[in-house]
């Protein structure tokens, strides 16, 4: 009797150490399961935007997003001056009030179109290894090298005092205005197969940051254009 009492104790406890061995197993499995999902998540979206590129130099540096790449770098205005200013870019022929009149109304009555261009002061401020890049930033900028030009029917009439002088004018604006780069390729490190057109270059693997922003700007940037009359005395 005691033995088969003690053989059924002994069955009995058998399935005890199997379920507690057999959850315990189980809670290892899923702590070391966890880890994997979670690096691999990130893994399969970066491979998935990334870009192989080329520096000229074959250096690992970070590239802004030009024409030739398949994000582009913007440039995003985040600071201007309050007022502006006046380049006069065209002045006319001058007109004067007698002075034995009691007033004059002047108008031109001409059509004059002048193209003009300035250099708009672009001053730009990036990271060391972006400063062979000055030339690609510089056409992204705005106003860089402004030129266009102002059409002007000057068919609008002043009025004068005696003895005034009325001078057509065509005038652009400007204002300061400074700002960022946003977005840019940052290297991973991984080299990759090198351009077709430049197959003994170095290739990089990039990844694109969409909303950082970078480096600094500052440029005079055209507000209007538009023709009026310099009156003085």
């Amino acid at each position: 009797m005691k033995i088969n009492g003690g053989a059924r104790r002994g069955v009995g406890s058998v399935p005890v150490r199997k379920k507690r061995l057999a959850s315990k197993w189980m809670g290892l499995v899923a702590f070391a399961l966890a880890p994997l999902v979670v690096i691999a998540a990130p893994g399969s979206a970066s491979a998935a935007s990334t870009v192989c590129l080329q520096n000229s130099d074959g250096s690992q540096s970070d590239i802004a997003g030009n024409w030739s790449t398949p994000d582009k770098t913007r440039s995003v205005g985040v600071q201007q001056a309050n007022k502006t200013w006046q380049d006069w870019v065209w002045r006319g022929p001058t007109f004067q009030c007698p002075w034995n009149v009691p007033s004059c109304s002047y108008a031109w009555q001409q059509a004059k179109t002048t193209g003009w261009q300035w250099s708009a002061g672009l001053n730009l401020k990036v990271p060391g290894p972006l400063s062979k890049a000055l030339s690609d930033l510089a056409a992204l900028t705005p106003s860089y090298g402004r030129n266009g030009s102002t059409t002007t029917s000057f068919t609008f009439t002043t009025n004068l005092s005696p003895g005034q002088f009325a001078q057509p004018i065509q005038v652009v604006e400007r204002r300061w205005t400074q700002g960022v780069y946003q977005g840019i390729y940052h290297s991973t490190g991984r080299s990759c197969l090198p351009s077709p057109t430049r197959p003994n270059g170095k290739a990089w693997q990039y990844t694109w940051s969409p909303n950082e922003r970078w480096g600094s700007w500052t440029t005079n940037l055209k507000v209007s254009d538009y023709g009026t009359y310099h009156v003085w005395k």
